[in-house]
Formats: structure tokens, C-alpha cells, sequence
């Protein structure tokens, strides 16, 4: 088999050449991305977080895939109330690790626990660019950038650090022959520069920097004069161009239907890249229309026919069951409530099955446990969660969780003691106090113990979430009914 190019200049130690990630490592970073997006969707930020941290550390350079989620959980977790990273996690997780994967995977942490600050951004930047993640650098020092022009105080080191990394990513760009990449991040180094010398008018170490990357921004753009370069040269900036508008979250109808032509064309000279399908789906579900949605699914099952790997088919399984709750959101904003339930049962039926069969083929996998266990919950089917519960408590990312739903089960099965110490214990466990899984906890072990006959307990606990959120859901009216503050 041929050797990727990149793959022989870092075997021969190349100091120019980009990161290379092996299919397998993007494979099992595609798990980790995958479960983080359903830990996003049902906004259980913290989770989120962790796995799209363990996802990147498999493939530091997947953008789309993990960085840019990534950070719209943190966005989302600190617009919710989550806490700033504290000064043992600063201790625990160095940016400037000697390693820099270890270091990159650090940043990444913190920067998802406070999206805002910018040394966490710009030291996500500056690992990935040690580890010659290209993308993510760039990405990275992009978001920094903004941030800096959106702070009145930023300063003109801050500015030249971001100039620094563009220039170190063009230089490389520009040894490896990728033009496109280089003029883009030169032009980033130059904003940077404009930005800072709007600032610090009269500094003069400004002026010459800006020369200096104007100037060699300009030879890059001119290095081809001959046609034949010429023409290379344009074949890479439409190839750049390319890529980009594949990775832009929103593009014209009429962009985004030439990326489909163009991803179909080489789906078909390519059938058995699983990159090339995997790209062509992603496309034909950008805009989430359902014909588009039920071709993406089409192909992926009959790959899955055709190879028996099921990963296809749980790919194609996740755009339905999206879909299908897509669905259902809009006949309920519409107001077509009945029409709302009934298609809230398909779907659940449907995700029972899918996930009873996903525990069939995984049965010690815990993550398919408790995502089993949810819908059983949701069907009411709570002597079939309970086990499930309390299985898939042994993994530490969804114990918490898994203690919210247990409690919630026996509650409804009317064993109240056991509600109470399942709930009990979970918030015991949960490292945040006042964030909405630690109300949730509170208020249905409030629940429990009102239906225990345990009213002081129960009143202490409604107080509680009402020192933390005044408006949560029914408590006040559930205290009052207690005949509390009378």
C-alpha cells in the first residue's frame, strides 16, 4: 500500500509536516464525538465536555468534529451557571506540559470550562500547534483572536503571541507547498497586527512586524508564475476553498447542492472509503430535510448490507431517531399536540429497538445500558430500567445520572425508602451544587420523601432548591401545600 506523503516527511522527522491520525484512531475518536453529541443534546454539559476531550486526544485535528462542539458546550455550560475552572484544576492540568499531547488535552479541558479566558484559548492553540495540528491551530488562534478584538484592555503582547503562532503555521504551510492554508493563516497574523496597531499606534515593533508578514503574505501569493504552477496553484486554493465550505456549518442552498454533486461523484469513484461515504452523509444532512435525511440513511444501509460492519447501521439508526425527534418537536410547537404524541410513541418504539439491539451486540457496554435504560424509563417500563440503572452506574461519567433515574424508577414504583437513599446518594456523589442535575436530584427526592410521610425532610429539601432557583418548577406551591411560612 502507498504511504500518505505526510506519513514518510514525519517518519523521516519532517519538522514541517502537518500531524498525521491513523483511521483507527479516528475511529475511536468518532465514538467518543458521537456520545458526546447526545450527552450535548440533552444538555448534560459536564459529560459533554469530557467526552470530546477524550475524542481529540485520539484525533487532536478534527475540528468539525470535536473542537467546534466543544466549544459550543462550554458556551452553553456557562450560560447555564457551571463553574470556572478552580485552582486545582489550573495545578492538576498544565498547558505547558513538557508533553503536548498532554498539554493540548489540558488546555482543551479548561478552555471547555470557561470558553471565555483567554489563556485557555490561546494555549489550545499553541499545543496544537506543537503537536503540528494544523487545523485545530488555526482554528484555535482564530477563536482567540475574536476574543481579543472584542476586549477594550487586550494587549499588544497578547496580540503578538496570536502573530507569532500564524507566522510559525504559515512558514510550515509554506514548506509543505499548501498555499491556500498559508496565505489564510498569514492573513490572520496581519488582522491581528491592523488590530493591535489601532491600539498601540506609535509602537514600532508593530510597523516591522506587519512589513515583515506583508511581505511574506506577498511572495507566497506570487510563488507560482509560471502556467503550470499557476494553475497548481489555483487547483489548491479551489481545493481549500473546498474544504472550508465543507466545514461551514451554514452555506447557500446552492453551495451546499454543488458540495453534494461533487461528494456523490466521489462516493461513486470511491466506493470503499469510508471517509468519502461518511462525508457525502454528513452533507445530505446539513440542512436537515428528511428527503435529504432518508438518501443518507438509504446509503448507509445498504453499506451496512454490503459489509456487515454496523457501524453503518448505527449511523444510519441516529439520523432516524434525530429525525424522528425533530419531528415530534415541530408538531408540538405547531400545536398539533395528539399528532405530537402519537409520533412521541413511533419514536420511542423505535428507540427501544435500537437500542435492545445495540445490548444484544454490546452487552457489557454501559453506555448502551443506560441509553436503553432512558428509553425504558420513558416507556415506563421501570422493572426493566432499574437493573439497567444499576448496571451502568458503574461507569463514572453517567453515575450521578443513573442515581437521578434509579431514585426516580423506585419512586414510581412506590418504594419510596429506596428512592430516598438512591437519590441520597447521587447527590452526595455529584461535584456541583446548585447546577440543574443537582436541582432535578433535589426536587424529586423532596417528592419521595413527601410521599414517605417525611415533612421536615421534605420542607428542608424544598428550601434548599429554592435558596438556589426561587422559580423551580412547582416547589413554592409545593411548600405552601405543606404549610410552610404560615
Amino acid at each position: 500500500m502507498a504511504k500518505n506523503k505526510n506519513d514518510e516527511l514525519n517518519q523521516a522527522g519532517d519538522p514541517n509536516a502537518r500531524l498525521i491520525t491513523s483511521a483507527e484512531d479516528k475511529t475511536k475518536a468518532g465514538k467518543w464525538f458521537e456520545r458526546a453529541l447526545e450527552l450535548g443534546e440533552r444538555r448534560q454539559f459536564d459529560y459533554a465536555i469530557e467526552y470530546y476531550v477524550n475524542g481529540l486526544e485520539f484525533w487532536p485535528d478534527a475540528v468539525e468534529e470535536g473542537c467546534k462542539p466543544l466549544h459550543g458546550c462550554g458556551v452553553a455550560r456557562r450560560q447555564t451557571g457551571g463553574k470556572k475552572p478552580g485552582f486545582k484544576d489550573t495545578m492538576k492540568r498544565s498547558t505547558t506540559d513538557k508533553d503536548p499531547k498532554r498539554a493540548f488535552v489540558n488546555a482543551l479541558w479548561l478552555f471547555g470550562h470557561d470558553p471565555e479566558n483567554f489563556a485557555y484559548i490561546e494555549g489550545v492553540a499553541r499545543n496544537a500547534s506543537r503537536l503540528h495540528a494544523e487545523d485545530a491551530a488555526k482554528w484555535a488562534g482564530g477563536v482567540a483572536l475574536k476574543a481579543l478584538e472584542s476586549t477594550p484592555k487586550a494587549s499588544a503582547k497578547q496580540f503578538l503571541q496570536l502573530v507569532k503562532l500564524f507566522e510559525e503555521l504559515g512558514d510550515r504551510a509554506a514548506e509543505r507547498g499548501e498555499s491556500g492554508f498559508g496565505v489564510g493563516v498569514y492573513q490572520l497574523g496581519i488582522d491581528a497586527l491592523n488590530n493591535c496597531r489601532r491600539r498601540s499606534a506609535k509602537d514600532r515593533t508593530i510597523e516591522n512586524a506587519l512589513r515583515d508578514l506583508s511581505t511574506k503574505l506577498t511572495i507566497l501569493r506570487g510563488r507560482f508564475k509560471d502556467g503550470e504552477s499557476y494553475r497548481e496553484s489555483m487547483v489548491d486554493g479551489e481545493e481549500q476553498k473546498g474544504l472550508h465550505d465543507e466545514q461551514r456549518s451554514v452555506q447557500t442552498d446552492e453551495r451546499l447542492n454543488e458540495l453534494i454533486t461533487t461528494a456523490e461523484k466521489n462516493y461513486q469513484e470511491n466506493p470503499d472509503q469510508a471517509g468519502v461515504l461518511t462525508k457525502l452523509v454528513n452533507l445530505l444532512c446539513r440542512r436537515e430535510h428528511d428527503d435529504e435525511e432518508v438518501r443518507a440513511i438509504g446509503l448507509l444501509v445498504n453499506e451496512y448490507k454490503r459489509t456487515s460492519d454496523y457501524r453503518w447501521k448505527q449511523m444510519a439508526d441516529n439520523i432516524r431517531m434525530k429525525q424522528l425527534r425533530r419531528q415530534e418537536r415541530q408538531l408540538k410547537k405547531a400545536g398539533d399536540h395528539e399528532g405530537g404524541k402519537k409520533l412521541q410513541v413511533n419514536r420511542l418504539r423505535f428507540e427501544l429497538k435500537v437500542f435492545k439491539e445495540r445490548l444484544d451486540r454490546y452487552p457489557t457496554d454501559n453506555r448502551v445500558k443506560f441509553e436503553y435504560g432512558v428509553r425504558c424509563f420513558e416507556a415506563g417500563r421501570f422493572d426493566d430500567a432499574i437493573p439497567l440503572f444499576q448496571a451502568a452506574r458503574v461507569d463514572p461519567k453517567n453515575r450521578t445520572v443513573c442515581g437521578l433515574y434509579l431514585g426516580r424508577c423506585f419512586f414510581r414504583k412506590g418504594y419510596n425508602s429506596q428512592a430516598i437513599a438512591a437519590l441520597q446518594e447521587a447527590i452526595e456523589d455529584h461535584p456541583f451544587k446548585d447546577d440543574d442535575l443537582a436541582k432535578s436530584m433535589l426536587y424529586w427526592l423532596g417528592q419521595a420523601q413527601e410521599a414517605d410521610g417525611n415533612v421536615d425532610d421534605c420542607k428542608k429539601t424544598y428550601g434548599n432548591i429554592l435558596q438556589m432557583d426561587y422559580n423551580y418548577r412547582d416547589v413554592r406551591a409545593r411548600l405552601k401545600a405543606l404549610g410552610a411560612g404560615d
